[in-house]
């Protein structure tokens, strides 16, 4: 089976989007939330690896960047998880062909 050829391609890129706005600027800060949950990660490792002979208040700063760090990742994590849910519109009840309670649909 052959893919698309480049005009159907072409074709298809006029067509508008049927994203509505609150879509696209959840994409927009869906994507800047996960760049940051990365860099947030990869700043765990590397501060808990080298700030080991550092303490403030008693503690180390590789046992602060763990203190800080995780809740923050866990955060973010549930922020984009939410964000997800509340603006994705594919998940139209309507549309679905699983009924969640097909008993009550029936009656």
């Amino acid at each position: 089976m052959a893919g698309k050829s480049i005009a159907e391609r072409l074709a298809g890129l006029e067509k508008p989007d049927e994203i509505s706005d609150s879509q696209e600027i959840w994409a927009t800060i869906k994507s800047v939330m996960v760049v940051t949950r990365i860099l947030l990660f990869v700043a765990i490792i590397v501060i808990s690896e080298i700030m080991e002979q550092y303490f403030f208040k008693g503690l180390s700063l590789s046992i602060w960047s763990l203190i800080i760090g995780i809740p923050l990742f866990i955060l973010l994590s549930v922020a984009i998880i939410s964000g997800d849910r509340t603006f994705d519109d594919s998940t139209n009840e309507d549309q679905s062909p699983v009924l969640k309670h097909p008993i009550h649909k029936r009656i």
